[in-house]
């Protein structure tokens, strides 16, 4: 082998050296994109099925056994939350999922932090929160996993209604 051929076989080696590190990056970079939508996709799942949950409640713990005429039977806006000694099992009112914490480990994914807000918003505000009672209430789920780069936050709002 010459010296010609010698420089071609050093320069062929650094250039598949260069490209052997650069197909290596992108995959990596691929591999931690694909992670993170998965975390993505599983914080959504999560907050969905509390929001489903919920949805299943009665809006109100003094609606449960009739009609309310006036939005003040409804609970006071200080006292949204679970009654005392309540836990998640018996929950049986929307509200009772304000400031809800809990933790999720899903296998080979990640571990996920939930928590929940529920306050009383007006129907033509949505996003504000309300400083009175009224008949529309607003969960607030909030998911992050540990791997996670973003926090998934769904809302869902809850209007008492009936027709007469």
């Amino acid at each position: 082998m010459n010296t010609g051929q010698t420089i071609l076989t050093i320069v062929a080696i650094v250039f598949l050296g260069t490209n052997v590190v650069s197909v290596n990056r992108t995959f990596m970079q691929h591999g931690i994109i694909l992670q993170q939508t998965e975390i993505g996709l599983f914080g959504a799942s999560l907050a969905t099925s509390l929001i489903e949950e919920a949805q299943g409640k009665a809006f109100d713990k003094n609606s449960m056994d009739g009609f309310l005429q006036a939005t003040s039977e409804c609970t006071p806006a200080d006292s949204l939350g679970p009654e005392p000694g309540e836990k998640r099992e018996d929950y049986n009112d929307f509200d009772d999922y304000n400031n809800l914490r809990d933790t999720v480990r899903i296998k080979n994914v990640d571990t996920f932090y939930r928590w929940a807000t529920v306050s009383y918003v007006d129907s033509t505000s949505p996003n504000i929160a309300a400083g009175s009672k009224t008949f529309c209430k607003s969960l607030t789920v909030y998911v992050r996993g540990v791997a996670s780069q973003d926090t998934v936050r769904m809302s869902y709002l809850f209007s008492y209604w009936s027709f007469r």
